[in-house]
């Protein structure tokens, strides 16, 4: 695989893994202000279908946007621009959102749901998407690329992640309660003033002119990834597994609401949550050593199966935060297999575009959950939607395992392997 003319090339490991992983802080630090777009919806006024259509809206625009950037940055060859370039835009577009629900375009009611007079937050959100979103998968991309050419254990890399996503959740369990939900929209674009100054430095003045060189997108090939029974059986998993997980994440502030917990406090939920992923970040590597990767995605399937329904016997909020560990060390397990899974599966050159599809598919399935979890909820109730949670978990997790024993048993095509770190 060529390089990324913005990878850290192969410097020393320590110094590549220092400068890997306070960017990997750096942006869930500054990505985890993203979380409280639920919340500030809620405090609006919107319902839980109304908060699916917003919801669904955004990943509409991510199934275009995701790929459409992960192609860009393959022809181009540096993720690290096309990176750059969507971050600059999302800062300036999710600053606006708190001011731009204060801005009516016009008396024009919405066709499916009573929002009301026709705010130009409904435009800045999704716009806001097609830049944010597609800015995790670019991360993951540029991650792992420099992690393998680097020597570095991935998992070791993504922990710091989650300790920034953690950080500032705790910060904003502090302060929004004090200052209001809006500030975290003003946050986010402040927390990543360091993370831009240290991609903008990552230049890679040492590239040769090979590795400059662009493709055109008739030479990458793209009907290559569509050849892995592997990498296309994982995007049907992707999807069914996705979609409850996404009215799992998107509707807890409404669990958290029904047994009278404040919503302005979901941050130590999720903040708890994201430093239970550590363990299982650090752990990655031996048991990558013992273990196929996909026992660790079913093991993380298993554990927010079991989530699931022990929500649906919450009576407090303390409780709640409690049954995030099992969805921390579950996303843990999660974000280091399949990330790794998808690049041992990506053809070279493709690797960008490889992870932006599974963020396409991903937004696919966040289309389909936010809608129909609004509804559930309203019909069903918030405990009896954790239940059918946990039923459609299953079926993706049993999914699973029978694409991976007919791959093997049936078909008899080895799972492909590149060298991992």
């Amino acid at each position: 695989m060529q390089p990324d003319p913005g990878t850290l090339e192969q410097k020393a490991p320590e110094r590549s893994y220092l400068r890997l992983s306070v960017m990997q802080f750096f942006f869930w630090f500054a990505a985890a202000t993203g979380a409280y777009l639920t919340v500030f919806l809620l405090q609006q006024g919107f319902q839980p279908n109304q908060i699916g259509f917003i919801v669904a809206t955004n990943s509409a625009v991510v199934i275009v946007a995701t790929p459409f950037w992960g192609a860009i940055a393959d022809k181009v060859r540096s993720v690290r621009k096309v990176f750059l370039f969507c971050i600059s835009v999302s800062i300036v577009l999710w600053t606006l959102v708190p001011l731009s629900s204060r801005i009516v375009l016009g008396p024009v009611n919405l066709p499916w749901a009573v929002f009301g007079p026709l705010a130009l937050m409904y435009l800045i959100i999704p716009l806001s998407a097609f830049f944010r979103m597609p800015a995790m998968s670019l991360m993951d991309a540029f991650t792992v690329q420099n992690a393998h050419l680097g020597g570095i254990a991935y998992g070791h890399v993504r922990l710091w992640g989650s300790i920034g996503w953690t950080i500032m959740c705790l910060i904003l369990s502090y302060l929004l309660p004090r200052l209001g939900v809006e500030a975290a929209f003003y946050m986010y674009g402040i927390a990543f003033i360091p993370l831009y100054l240290l991609m903008w430095n990552a230049k890679g003045a040492d590239v040769t002119k090979e590795k400059k060189e662009k493709q055109s997108f008739r030479d990458m090939g793209f009907g290559r990834l569509f050849k892995s029974y592997y990498f296309v059986t994982y995007l049907f998993f992707a999807m069914m597994m996705h979609m409850p997980v996404v009215v799992s994440m998107t509707y807890l502030p409404f669990l958290v609401d029904s047994v009278g917990g404040n919503t302005a406090m979901i941050g130590l939920v999720v903040g708890y949550k994201a430093l239970l992923e550590v363990p299982t970040l650090l752990l990655m590597r031996p048991l990558r050593e013992k273990f196929p990767l996909p026992v660790a995605i079913g093991t993380a399937a298993l554990l927010y199966i079991a989530e699931a329904l022990l929500y649906t016997r919450v009576t407090n909020f303390y409780q709640i935060i409690a049954l995030q560990t099992l969805h921390g060390l579950g996303a843990g397990f999660m974000i280091g297999a399949a990330t790794n899974y998808i690049y041992t599966m990506a053809p070279e050159g493709l690797n960008s575009t490889a992870h932006t599809m599974l963020g396409a598919v991903n937004s696919t399935a966040g289309i389909i959950g936010s809608i129909v979890g609004g509804y559930l909820i309203m019909a069903l109730g918030i405990m009896r939607t954790y239940l059918f949670i946990a039923a459609m978990l299953s079926f993706a997790l049993l999914y699973f395992i029978g694409s991976i024993l007919v791959g093997l048993k049936v078909l008899k095509i080895p799972i492909p392997f590149k060298r991992l770190h």
